[in-house]
């Protein structure tokens, strides 16, 4: 059975000043724009089924952002299931804030825009629907992003998987990249709305005639440019951007598999994930003096970052559980329910997690759909719809690093996650 495809990409950069996102220590409103934030759009259709992405080119989307979208585009088309559309983030730190209900300053009248423009780019890609080949590849990358609380790591012929999909159809390509690595080239003293890297790999696309592409973030809790990025600028944004786009041109197609599927496979795993009870007051100061004797003893400004970061983490006002979207309290404690969105199409599957897991967590959710469904590949995607905070893997609990200090939730969540993607169907949803 052929596939049907359709793309459409809408600017949502917003039309006046906002407080920039993805820094606590940056307040300041945007001062202009610099390069255009997006809502792309990526539908496959087989056999009248559908399944439906979207990327939004910024920091997080929450659960009531996600059902918004989700509840607008099946307004339009009642016979799409919630489970097969992915409403993602690429993570961009160069983006408004002000998107997450319940916190300050949450902007609904921008909230409702983005939704309006995920609708009119739906529509638009229904309207662009057309016979397509797909095809699958990956490529080691390399010179972009690397584990960032690895300070002594040995940057020669390190590399991170990317994952793409390229879409054949009337002479013109669309690209599906899945990729994962923190947008953090651009760092807190920027206040121009960018893509950041995304930035870089838009200019390279277009300059091949590429001009309809999707960049999905992945696994990517613990992956950054840190290691790679000379400065903190545009110039340098472009530069890993162009750098990322080329290496992922440069694959030969004959290395490439066609993708067949004669339907479209949907199913959504549940979970609840227990969160970590407030430190008193004597833990946080023992933290806090652990973090600041650490900060004396390191000369790398990286390291000081990180401990810095982590400080200002500690500095954050305690957790409002009960105004929290899709928080339950069971026997006193409060848990988060997170759903994970899974579409098989043929060979391949994806999975959307609301998370921000670490790459090796990537891989053994790879591992475990992989077998569990027979398929040859699974796509992370990453800062898919919600935002549930850092979940590092239980042994990195005995080091204090800037992720694990945000981690909102008790130190086996991965655990408990992996746990219940491997269940057997017939098992409960909790």
């Amino acid at each position: 059975m052929y596939m049907i495809v359709g793309y459409s990409k809408v600017i949502i950069t917003p039309n006046k000043p906002m407080t920039m996102s993805g820094y606590d220590n940056r307040h300041k409103m945007a001062k202009d724009v610099h390069d255009d934030l997006y809502a792309r759009c990526l539908i496959i259709k087989i056999n009248g089924d559908s399944v439906v992405m979207i990327s939004l080119d910024l920091l997080g989307v929450d659960e009531t952002l996600t059902n918004k979208i989700k509840d607008a585009l099946i307004n339009i088309d009642e016979k799409l299931t919630r489970k097969a559309i992915f409403v993602c983030a690429t993570h961009t730190h160069s983006g408004p804030s002000n998107l997450f209900l319940n916190r300050d300053g949450y902007n609904i009248e921008y909230v409702d825009d983005i939704v309006s423009k995920c609708k009119l780019a739906f529509l638009d890609a229904e309207d662009d629907l057309k016979k397509s080949a797909v095809f699958f590849g990956y490529r080691n990358i390399t010179g972009i992003g690397l584990k960032r609380n690895s300070p002594n790591i040995e940057k020669k012929n390190k590399y991170i998987k990317c994952y793409f999909l390229k879409i054949k159809r009337n002479g013109e390509d669309i690209l599906l990249i899945n990729f994962p690595c923190h947008m953090t080239v651009l760092d807190e003293n920027n206040l121009y709305y960018s893509k950041d890297l995304i930035y870089g790999m838009e200019l390279t696309f277009n300059d091949k005639g590429i001009n309809k592409f999707l960049f999905m973030n992945g696994a990517a809790g613990d992956i950054s440019t840190r290691y790679y990025k000379k400065e903190s600028s545009f110039d340098e944004a472009e530069r890993l951007g162009r750098s990322l786009a080329e290496q992922i041109l440069d694959t030969d197609d004959e290395g490439l598999s066609e993708v067949y599927a004669e339907d479209i496979v949907a199913e959504e795993f549940a979970l609840l994930l227990k969160y970590r009870e407030a430190l008193t007051e004597d833990e946080k100061k023992a933290r806090v003096d652990a973090l600041n004797k650490k900060l004396l003893l390191t000369d790398d400004y990286r390291q000081k970052r990180d401990i810095e970061s982590s400080l200002m983490v500690l500095n954050r006002p305690n957790k409002k559980f009960e105004v929290i979207p899709d928080v339950i309290k069971l026997n006193g404690k409060y848990f988060k329910k997170i759903k994970i969105p899974l579409v098989i199409i043929g060979k391949l599957a994806y999975i959307g997690i609301p998370l921000e897991i670490y790459y090796s967590t990537g891989i053994k959710i790879q591992n475990i759909i992989n077998k569990k469904f027979g398929v040859n590949h699974t796509f992370i995607f990453g800062y898919c719809g919600g935002y549930g905070g850092y979940m590092p893997p239980t042994k990195e609990f005995n080091q204090m690093t800037y992720e694990v200090v945000a981690c909102p939730f008790e130190r086996d969540s991965e655990d408990k996650l992996l746990e219940k993607l491997s269940e057997d169907r017939n098992e409960k949803m909790y």
